[in-house]
Parts: C-alpha cells; structure tokens; sequence
C-alpha cells in the first residue's frame, strides 16, 4: 500500500499525476460504459488524485454521517449507484463514490459491487471526479473548491475558463490566482517580489488560502489564527473522531460544563464566521449568474 501524503498541494498532485500516469492499465473491451464487478476490500483510495474534498482539515477521507446514511440506504433499499474506479498498477481506486464505497465497507460487504471502469487518462479521472461531485447532494466547500483550482492553477491544467466551468470557482478568483502566479514568477511588481521574499522561489507547497493571506496583507497574528484553528479541528478529530458531530445538543452541553464563560463567546464567533461564509458564497454565486448572462466585472461595476 502507498503512503499517503502528510498534506495535499500542487507539487504532491503533480508528482502523483506523473506517477499514476505510469501505472494506468487500460481495458481491451471497446464497450462503452465499462462496468466491472469488484469487491469492496479490494478498492482503495488515492486522495490526492480525487478526492476534492477534505473533511476536518484533511483528517478523514469522508464525512461520517453520509457514510451513516449511504449504509442505511443500501440496507433498506439495495446497492447504490456504481462506483466510478481506474486501474493503476493492478489495482483498483475509486474516482468517483468514496462515501458509497465507505458505506459499503461500514456494512462489511464481502460481495462485489458493480463499478464503472473510468476509460480515460488519469488527468481526465481528476477531472472526471471533480466534475461528478457537483452532482450530488453532499456539496464540495467553498474553501475545498478554491484549492482545487489553486493546485490547477499552479500545475497549468486548463484555460481560465476551463478551470472555472470545472470547480465553480468566480472568473475573478482564477484571474488573481494566475496574476499572482505569474507575478511570483516574474517579480515585475514590488507585490510580487515581496510575496517571492516570504514563500521562496516556489508556490507549489502551499495552499491557496496562506498564498492568499500573504497577498492581501494579513498579519502574521490573523494568519497564525487560522493555522492554531486548523490544528485544534485536526487533534479534535483525531481525539475525537466525530463524537462531537454526533449530537450537536450533547456537544452544547458539554462544551458548557466544560466553560459556560466561553460559550456566550463561542455563539458570537460562530455566527461571526458562518456569516462571513454565506457573505462569500452569496458573491460567489452572483459572479456565476453574471458570467451565464455575459456580464463582465468590468461591466457590472459601471
């Protein structure tokens, strides 16, 4: 089994990209689609190839909760649908349907389950696997979309436009993301000097929401606040797994015995934060309507 990456950026897709590359075997069979039986044991995982999103800061691979409900569904009312695999190197991996598979798995299947053999280049299953998980109910994050097209970004996978119709993410967001590539590369700016000053002479290993901190001038203290978050959501989990998302009423209780003088300022962060988030994704969704219809940046702010 491969070791998993201890983080995701462009430079591990990349070079994973490359590797898989090698390894793809393809079918001999002509028919189009390709299903296979397989059973669930024998499916395995590559999340840094596709999976576009990362549960508790990269912790788990899937949601608990939907696994909860997949498992339910297939025991009340049979198989879901096939999931989506590639062959590489003699084995299977899922492209598209990790929660199906999990779910499967949560119920010890030991039967094969009906799978559709992905028939194209490993690239285009990355692509195949974004394109598919903005089908289904469980949506892929805002945070989540933005560092999909960020790693596209860097590795030079897809036009602008492209990159937008795949990840959902505003025209504007994928323009600063390549102005701030080419800027870093280039240092024709005192901005892009600057940011080559503080990341080095590469941008590969680092998330789009750092590269964006250091760009729009966020000070080392609000930076620092979002790492010392992300860490704490990671130890919960490990901890924790996901006891807390089990019963929001049982964990507001608890989190009361444990400090009531904490809550009242708990309450008012989290409401600060999800507003900030629906404030963002509101925008988000008005540049996507603006771009259907035609409208320009430049044309609306006139």
């Amino acid at each position: 089994m491969k070791k998993r990456p201890s983080q995701i950026n462009a430079k591990v897709v990349a070079d994973a990209l490359r590797e898989a590359e090698r390894e793809l075997e393809q079918p001999s069979s002509t028919e189009r689609p390709l299903y296979v039986n397989v059973k669930p044991a024998n499916i395995t995982t590559r999340l840094e190839l596709f999976q576009p999103r990362r549960f508790s800061a990269g912790l788990r691979e899937v949601d608990p909760k939907h696994v909860k409900d997949l498992a339910t569904r297939i025991t009340r009312k049979g198989d879901l649908d096939p999931v989506l695999v590639i062959k590489l190197a003699g084995s299977w991996v899922v492209v598209d349907g990790h929660h199906r598979l999990a779910a499967y798995l949560s119920l010890k299947r030991k039967t094969a389950i009906k799978c559709e053999w992905f028939t194209g280049t490993v690239r285009e299953a990355a692509d195949e696997s974004l394109r598919r998980n903005e089908l289904i109910k469980l949506p892929i994050s805002h945070g989540d979309k933005q560092e999909e097209a960020w790693r596209r970004t860097l590795n030079g996978w897809g036009s602008k436009s492209e990159v937008v119709q795949l990840t959902g993410v505003s025209e504007g967001i994928i323009a600063m993301m390549r102005r701030i590539v080419k800027q870093h590369r280039t240092q024709e700016t005192p901005s892009g000097k600057e940011l080559r000053q503080k990341l080095g002479p590469s941008l590969a290993t680092y998330s789009w929401s750092r590269v964006r901190a250091e760009w729009v001038g966020l000070t080392p203290g609000q930076w620092s606040l979002e790492e010392a978050a992300a860490k704490l959501a990671r130890n919960l989990s490990k901890r924790m797994t996901n006891t807390l998302s089990e019963n929001p009423e049982v964990t507001a209780r608890a989190l009361w015995i444990y400090d009531p003088h904490m809550c009242s300022e708990l309450a008012a962060a989290l409401s600060r934060h999800v507003k900030d988030e629906q404030l963002e994704e509101t925008h988000e969704a008005q540049l996507q309507v603006m771009r259907a219809k035609g409208i320009s940046l430049e044309e609306a702010d006139e």
